[in-house]
Parts: structure tokens; sequence; C-alpha cells
């Protein structure tokens, strides 16, 4: 039986490449593959974690207050503690999540996959660095977009670099659907972590402009460090009646597959998972054009819209027009499935396995 190791610090839910982690590893243990899940950070007991019923090894390194030394001392240790165990386990794949996860581990192992879920132009210098300096050293590096690939291929000079978009377990998703919803009435769905670069403000003024917000209402599932800043906003908005910030929910697909549509506000993205999930289950949208996963899932007038990043009446009007026009919100809705059938779990397993 062959050794799969997936590296990642913690399985904090609802993160998407945590979430990404989560199911690459339920599909290989399907498939009869040894799995382990290596950690290495300490959440607090609050946060919600994915449960896998795979082999879970906790290295208990979490990040540490100090200064360069401290940093690089931190680095250090876990890659030592990787090299220890990849040799010890012999794993036939290792795949990691994450720059936290994914420069020890190239220190550790050459013949680690690493994987990249952030905007690159949102990177510090140092991260650049350790890009052209390491990343080099792995097997493979995973980019989640095709806009991400070029970028590193053409900044950070990498020449090992595929890009896999992520996964859906679109037959699991389908089932959790199925659930009852405690809401009636229209709505337009919403869902992320409450922060900044989602841009949860923006959206809700957005919303408290159209038309559409006097015959529906706007549902944000998700939690996060904005939410008193939003609630703040929506009362000056007069919009108590008209916004509901649900909170986190481990089930979102039951309000996707029910939603007009779903609204992704956000100034910049990696490869953003919500969007397929939706599309998988026939939920149009209305997005950003913001870097870096979007205009590769959303294609302009057949499975959602875009719009200008940042852009309260563009995003206003996107809104309307998709809420008013149910010729055009159904045809999207035919369409959406379709669009995303190569991002189901399956196939995108068989292209990792093969990195």
């Amino acid at each position: 039986m062959k050794k799969i190791a997936i590296v990642i610090a913690e399985l904090a839910a609802p993160g998407g490449a945590e979430k990404v982690a989560a199911d690459l590893a339920e599909e290989f243990r399907q498939r009869d593959y040894d799995v382990t899940v290596i950690k290495f950070a300490r959440l607090p007991p609050d946060i919600t974690r994915y449960d896998l019923p795979v082999r879970m090894i906790n290295l208990d390194i979490p990040e540490r207050q100090g200064g360069l030394f401290t940093q690089i001392s931190l680095l250090l240790q876990r890659a030592w503690q990787f090299r220890q165990l990849f040799q010890r386990e012999k794993f036939d794949h290792i795949f990691s999540f994450l720059e936290a996860a994914n420069v020890p581990c190239v220190l550790a192992c050459p013949d680690a996959v690493l994987s990249i879920h952030l905007d690159p132009g949102t990177m510090t210098r140092s991260e650049w660095l350790a890009f052209r300096w390491l990343y080099p050293r792995a097997k493979r590096v995973i980019a989640v977009s095709r806009q991400m690939q070029s970028l590193l291929e053409k900044q950070a000079h990498l020449r090992n670099v595929n890009c896999i978009y992520n996964p859906v377990n679109t037959r699991l998703i389908r089932e959790k659907s199925q659930e009852a919803l405690g809401f009636e009435g229209r709505f337009i769905l919403a869902v992320g972590r409450l922060e900044k670069q989602k841009r949860f403000d923006l959206l809700i003024e957005a919303f408290a402009r159209s038309k559409a917000q006097h015959e529906c209402k706007l549902l944000i599932v998700g939690r996060g460090s904005q939410q008193a800043l939003l609630e703040q906003k929506i009362k000056t908005l007069g919009m108590e009646a008209r916004v509901i910030l649900v909170g986190f929910d481990a089930n979102p697909y039951k309000y996707m597959a029910k939603a007009e549509f779903q609204v992704m506000s956000s100034d910049y993205e990696g490869y953003p998972l919500v969007l397929i999930e939706a599309l998988s289950l026939g939920c149009p949208i209305v997005s950003t054009d913001c870097p870096t996963g979007p205009r590769e899932i959303i294609r302009q007038g057949e499975n959602g819209l875009l719009v200008e990043k940042g852009n309260v009446m563009a995003l206003a009007a996107g809104i309307d027009e998709l809420f008013f026009d149910a010729d055009k919100r159904e045809r999207l809705r035919q369409q959406a499935q379709e669009s995303v059938r190569t991002n189901d779990i399956v196939a995108v397993a068989d292209a990792w396995l093969a990195a």
C-alpha cells in the first residue's frame, strides 16, 4: 500500500487550503492509500477543525514571538523534525499546503510537492526570496490558477510549476445541499471569512444601493475579525432587516443550493473554492474581477458576471442585473455545473498523484 503525507500547519475550518487538504486526504483514503496528515501548529479551542478518519501526527512546533533569529530557529526545528519523520516513514508522496509548511518541507525533502494558495501580488519580499532560493529545490510547485503559475514563472523564475485547480467533492456537497434551511424568502448569498480582503463592507454598501434589496435579503455566511465593523456598517446603513450575518456554518451548501445567486466582493483571491462549490450546485455568481482566480472560473455571461474590483456601483449594478433578469439567471444556472466539471475531486486527485 502506497503512503501519502499531507503536511499543513493545522486543519482549521473553513479555510480554503485546509479544505483542499482535507478533501484530498479523504479521496486518497477512499482509494486505499495509507494517508497521514502531519500538523505542527496549535489552534484555539473555539476554532473548528476538519475531522478525518486518517492517521494524524502533530509535531507541536507552533509559532513563536520573536525576531529573525527566533524565526530561523523555528524554521530549522520544523525542517529537522520533518526530515526525521520523512526518513522514518518513507512516504511515496509528500504534499505540502501553504507557506508555513512549504519552506520546512522543501528543506527536509526535495521530493516534496508544494502548493501555493495565495495571490503572489500580496507576498512580501522575504516570501519572494524564499520562492527564488528554495522552491526550485522541490519536486513540483502547484499553483491553483494559471495566472498564479504565470506570475511564479516570470517573477520567481520557477521552472517546476504546474497548475492544478482546487477540487470539490461534487457528490458530497450535493448530498449536504439537501439539508433543510431555516430561512424563508428570496436571498442573495455571500460566503467567506469576515476579513478585510473579502470586502464584505463593499458588498453591504452595494446591496444597500441596489434595487434588489427591496425584494430579497443578503445572507453572509462566515466569521472573522471584521464582524463588529460589519455589524456597525449594517446599522449605519439602516439595513438590519435586510442583511443577515449568519455566522459560521459547516454546511454552506444548503444556502448555495437555494440562493438566487452568490456574490464575491474580494480585493484579491488565490483560487476561490466557494465559487467552484456554488457553481457545482447550479448557483450563478456575481464576482469582482480581482486577482487571481475569478477570471479563470467565471465565464462572463455564461455562468456568472464579473464586475470591476472595488467599485460599489458596479457591484450594485451586477446584483440588480442578475436579480431582475430571470431568463439570464436561469440560463447561467443551467450552465453552471458543466463549467466546473474538471474541478471534481476525482480528476484533481489524479493530477496530484501525477505531479
